[in-house]
């Protein structure tokens, strides 16, 4: 479920790499997917508590039966003793025909009693009989019916796996990404570029100090470097989603040519890095974006001169491939 939960964040913050679209259809059937494992999970438990109370009653019944047919026994002794009774009655009873009416008329009495409680025993044991094969044929169906939940369950639980260990290969990836990135780019540590993981994607920052003069979308040299270094990594991973995002501080830009304010001058930040980036031929420029995010994303205070360096950056924010955890929610 931390995996679910952490792909579930993963959608919400790739709404930038993807269409809205296909952003909603994930969640969707994100959505969809997690309600029905939680559903499962409760039917599953639900099936096992139901088969700890057939077990039970399964119990009760074998000792019920044990007990019937030890009654039975009994009963067939009892019947047996009736019978050998019965028949030395009836011999009394032909002897004392000759001799006693009376005599007669109380071994009749005494038949009739002996064949009614034997019609009576034999009534009983039938009914019992009866009701232990009802029993035994319930039991039969419950058993058939906790298997094809358990099967069920299996194939759902299976299904999870599959989509968690998507998840688990595109953490992977990212973090593949992240240190590569930072072995490539470690002889700019400390001049105004860090590389950092959060929300499942890899975000490098670079200050403007770093890459242009002031006012101007042109990349500084050192800059350059350090974005062509960035290229060979991602032209070794052509599969990445890459989001290239200028920002400035709250200081109004008043250009004189086509540039008029923070957002053109984000907007043609960002595109000058993406053209950089894509020289290199390995690079997949169908998956690059350039977006322009003004001073409207500052991430430090615009009181201070510091907070204002610190807010005029550029962001490059690299995303795993999300097709095959795509696939495997629209398989499901």
């Amino acid at each position: 479920m931390k995996k679910l939960a952490l792909f579930a964040l993963v959608l919400f913050t790739s709404t930038s790499c993807v269409t809205s679209k296909v952003y909603k259809d994930l969640q969707a059937k994100f959505a969809d997917l997690e309600a029905e494992n939680t559903a499962l999970r409760k039917t599953r438990d639900e099936a096992q508590a139901a088969e700890q109370l057939a077990q039970s009653k399964i119990s009760n019944l074998e000792s019920e039966l044990a007990a019937l047919r030890k009654k039975s026994a009994q009963t067939r002794q009892e019947l047996e003793s009736l019978n050998s009774r019965y028949a030395d009655l009836n011999r009394s009873y032909e002897y004392l025909l000759e001799n006693n009416n009376e005599l007669l008329a109380s071994n009749q009495a005494e038949n009739k009693k002996l064949v009614e409680k034997l019609n009576k025993l034999q009534s009983e044991l039938a009914a019992k009989e009866d009701s232990l094969r009802m029993e035994n044929d319930r039991l039969r169906k419950l058993d058939d019916n906790l298997q094809k939940l358990s099967s069920e369950i299996q194939l759902r639980e299976a299904r999870i796996y599959e989509l968690e260990s998507a998840m688990a290969r595109k953490d992977s990836t990212v973090e593949m990404v992240r240190q590569r990135l930072r072995d490539a780019l470690r002889n700019f540590d400390g001049k105004g570029l860090t590389v950092e993981e959060r929300d499942g994607k890899v975000y490098v920052s670079l200050e403007n100090r770093l890459l242009f003069p002031s006012a101007s979308w042109t990349v500084e040299p050192e800059g350059k470097v350090a974005l062509q270094e960035l290229a060979v990594v991602l032209a070794e991973n052509p599969d990445l989603q890459v989001m290239v995002e200028g920002h400035t501080d709250s200081d109004a830009f008043n250009g004189r040519t086509a540039v008029k304010d923070n957002w053109d001058l984000s907007v043609m930040r960002a595109t000058s890095i993406v053209k950089i980036l894509v020289a290199n031929e390995g690079v997949n420029k169908a998956n690059i974006t350039a977006a322009g995010r003004s001073e409207y994303v500052p991430i430090a205070d615009n009181d201070t001169p510091e907070g204002k360096a610190k807010n005029r950056r550029t962001e490059i924010i690299i995303t795993p491939d999300l097709g095959e955890l795509q696939q495997l929610l629209e398989a499901n």
